[in-house]
Parts: structure tokens; sequence; C-alpha cells
């Protein structure tokens, strides 16, 4: 009852035979000689969905009134023979329904009254709420046909597989030409193309004024709670022999980097000289580690992690699956663990690897999942389509000719979307929508 009344408050109202009249609580109707309660003003047209905190306006009242109180979520009844009409919800309560709504919900309920905009707006509380978001998987795609005056892809959409719903986040204007615009994620903030972006609240700020090209990840220093990125730069200096490239860390939004000494030794140096490392998928966070997935630039590739610690800022090596070196290789993260899919051709099965001892790299078959070929085919009769596993379910998402495929562990479809674009590409980031309010973009 409590969740119900509190999502018909973040939808600003329903109708229906059953709706409480406007401006009455939404558990019943308001007692007598009530007050009127202001309600959420309605978004204006072409406005996006969310928007920042500090953009939300509370309701105008007049002056020498005081603000209505919060509508109780709680129906007026009677319980055992005590009346308890217009008897207000504990806060406590408040909070956690407050915490079960998406981030545009909470927005909009913090519009309603001072009482709900002070719970919604501390650091702790959306802190939680980033918590409990579950990790989207991206699709980029193409608008098709895309504007004269644009670059294409233009799309970024979070699919939301238990619901089946496609969400926009966002699109790229002109500068951000590519297919994967983002280069790196952190705790729902992106990295686009040398600027930092909460999608949620619509909030960007340059990294810095230095030119950063070869970013390797986004990065919480959790003794400074500063957001730091790393990157590597060819080495200037002559005594390099192993590490032919300095690794250097910037906190964002500042000018000053520092370089990382390069503590790994005996690394293959096909791997790290001539053009540098190429960093394969995203880098994984887990354990206060950043797992960096490398491969060779050309030719065959490797499987090489390089393990950063992020609170000690140093690297080490972590011995990867025995696999084949030529397959298509991807780190993940699953029940709290290391992960790594393995396919050959990256289409028709895959095989889930977990490091079950990391302390002692010790890697152990999961499981395989199997692609009903027949059931894609349905959809894209000839060709080959691409899968990656995108949860820690073991969902897959495949994208084939103008369609997006949701398949479960067992290889059965569970839903589709449609596009209009030829080949929607899944990226290997993942969005946890985030409230919380950063330094850096009130600068």
């Amino acid at each position: 009852m409590l969740l119900r009344s509190g999502r018909r408050l973040a939808g600003g109202g329903g109708g229906g035979s059953g709706s409480a009249p406007r401006g009455s609580p939404p558990g019943g109707g308001s007692p007598p000689n009530s007050p009127r309660r202001s309600s959420c003003r309605p978004r204006p047209s072409g406005s996006s969905p969310t928007s920042s905190l500090g953009q939300i306006r509370s309701p105008p009242h007049r002056r020498g009134r005081r603000e209505p109180p919060c509508p109780s979520p709680v129906p007026a009844t009677a319980t055992s023979g005590a009346a308890v009409a217009g008897l207000p919800i504990p806060e406590e309560i408040q909070e956690d329904i407050l915490l079960r709504l998406p981030a545009n919900s909470v927005l909009r309920c913090s519009a309603v009254c001072r009482s709900w905009r002070r719970i919604a707006s501390t650091h702790a509380f959306l802190l939680r709420h980033h918590r409990r978001q579950p990790e989207l998987p991206l699709v980029t795609s193409f608008r098709n046909p895309a504007p004269a005056d644009q670059c294409t892809p233009n799309c970024l959409d979070a699919i939301l597989l238990r619901s089946a719903e496609r969400r926009p986040i966002f699109s790229f204007p002109r500068p951000f030409c590519g297919r994967f615009p983002i280069t790196a994620s952190c705790d729902g903030l992106f990295i686009v193309r040398g600027y930092i972006c909460n999608p949620t609240t619509r909030q960007c700020a340059p990294i810095s004024t230095w030119m950063i090209d070869n970013l390797a990840g986004l990065y919480r220093h959790e003794p400074s709670g500063e957001y730091r990125v790393l990157y590597w730069k060819p080495s200037d200096t002559h005594y390099a022999k192993y590490c032919l490239n300095d690794y250097c860390v910037l906190t964002v939004c500042s000018n000053k980097p520092r370089r990382i000494p390069c503590s790994v030794t005996l690394v293959d140096e096909e791997i790290i000289s001539g053009m540098g490392p190429a960093i394969f998928g995203t880098p994984v966070l887990l354990h206060g580690n950043l797992h960096l997935h490398w491969k060779k630039r050309w030719g065959t590739r490797y499987n090489r992690i390089l393990v950063f610690d992020t609170v000690a800022e140093s690297f080490r090596q972590l011995r990867p699956p025995a696999v084949n070196p030529r397959n298509y290789t991807r780190l993940l993260a699953m029940d709290g663990m290391l992960a790594m899919s393995v396919s050959k051709e990256r289409v028709m099965d895959m095989s889930i690897f977990m490091l079950e001892d990391y302390d002692h790299e010790v890697w152990a078959f999961r499981y395989k999942i199997k692609l009903t070929t027949m059931e894609i085919r349905r959809f894209q009769d000839q060709g080959d389509w691409w899968a990656d596993v995108v949860s820690e379910e073991g969902d897959i998402l495949v994208s084939c000719f103008g369609w997006l495929l949701h398949c479960d562990k067992k290889g059965n479809l569970v839903s589709k979307f449609q596009y209009n674009d030829d080949l929607p590409a899944i990226t290997p980031h993942r969005i946890k929508e985030s409230l919380v309010q950063h330094a850096f973009f009130k600068r």
C-alpha cells in the first residue's frame, strides 16, 4: 500500500474511477477543512525526463502562508478502534518509499514539499539510492535517416532486461561521432570525449585542460573521495626497459597529472611496445582493483590482465584462465567475483570462467551458454550477429539486422527490441543511475 501511493505521487497522479480528486492525498480523501496540498508542476514539453536537483524549484505559495504538510501515503482509516485520520507516517518509512523509486520519480517527489526535498537531497540518501539501482546495459544506434548536420550514431539507450523496456539516455551532438563515444564509466558517470558527465542529472564538466587520448579507466580514490582517470602515454625516458609507456593518474577537473611507477616486469614487449596497449572492453572494478583486459593491436589476441590497485595506485599482473588466446574473451563481474566469457566466433556459444580463488589466481569453468541458432535466424536469415553477456545472471544481448534480442543463460529468447538501424551496437559500459552531487560539476 505504501509503495503504490509513492508511485502515484512520482507519476504526478493517476486517473480512473478509483483515483483521488486533485489536491487530495493519494491514499484517500483529505479530512474536512484541510488545506489544499501542492502538487508537482507538470514537466514542459520537450524537456528531459531527468534533471538536476538544483534545477527543481519548490512549488510557489503565497507570502505569509505556511507550506502545507506533505500528503500522507497512508489512507485515513481506523485501526483497533483508534482514529488515526491525518496521522503522518514516520519519516524513515517515507525515506524507504523514496529509495524504491527510479531517479526521475525521486526528482519529482522532491518538488512536492520541503520535507520530501530534505529527505531526497541528503548525501546519505542519494548514495543509498544509487546503490539500489540496477546495472543496465547500454546500446548505441544510428538514427536513420540522420539529420544532415549531425554525425551518427547519436542515440544511447539503456535496456531494462526484467521489464523488457528501452530507456533513452541521451543523444550525442555532432562533435561526438563514432560508434563508441563513451570511453570510461564509473558510479553512473561517463567520460565522453574529454568531458565527465552524469546522464541522470544532465550535468557535465571538462576533465582537464590537458588533452588525454589514451584513457584506461575512471575510478574513485577511496581515501580522498576524488574521482581520477588512469591513462598512458609513450615514455620519454631512456631507462624504460620493460614499460615503454608511462601510466599517469589525473584527478578530475585538475591540471596536475602524476606518473605511476611501472612495477610490472617481464611483460610481453609485443603488447606494450610500439603503439602501446589496447584495452579490450571496459575495465572491471572489483575489490578496490581496476582489472584491465589487454590484447595485441594486430594479429593474435592475448589474454593479459593488468590489475591496478585504486587505493595504493600500483600495478600487478593477474593470470587469466587457460583458454585459446585466439578466442574472443571479455572480463565481467559475476556474484562478486571476476569472470571471463570465452567464445570462438562470438555468435554460437559462450563459456563462463570465474576466478574462484582471487589470492591464488585459481580459475574454474562455471557453465556454457548456447544460443538457439534457428530462433535468431527468424530475425536475420544470413550473415553474422554479435552477442555479449550483459548481466551477472548471464543474460545475453544479441545484435542482428534491425533487432536487439535478449536471451537468458540457457539461450532462450526472452524479449526483442526493434531498431531503425542496420546493427545496434552493444557497448561494453553499464549505467547505474546516480543523483549524487559532485563538486566538480559546480565549478
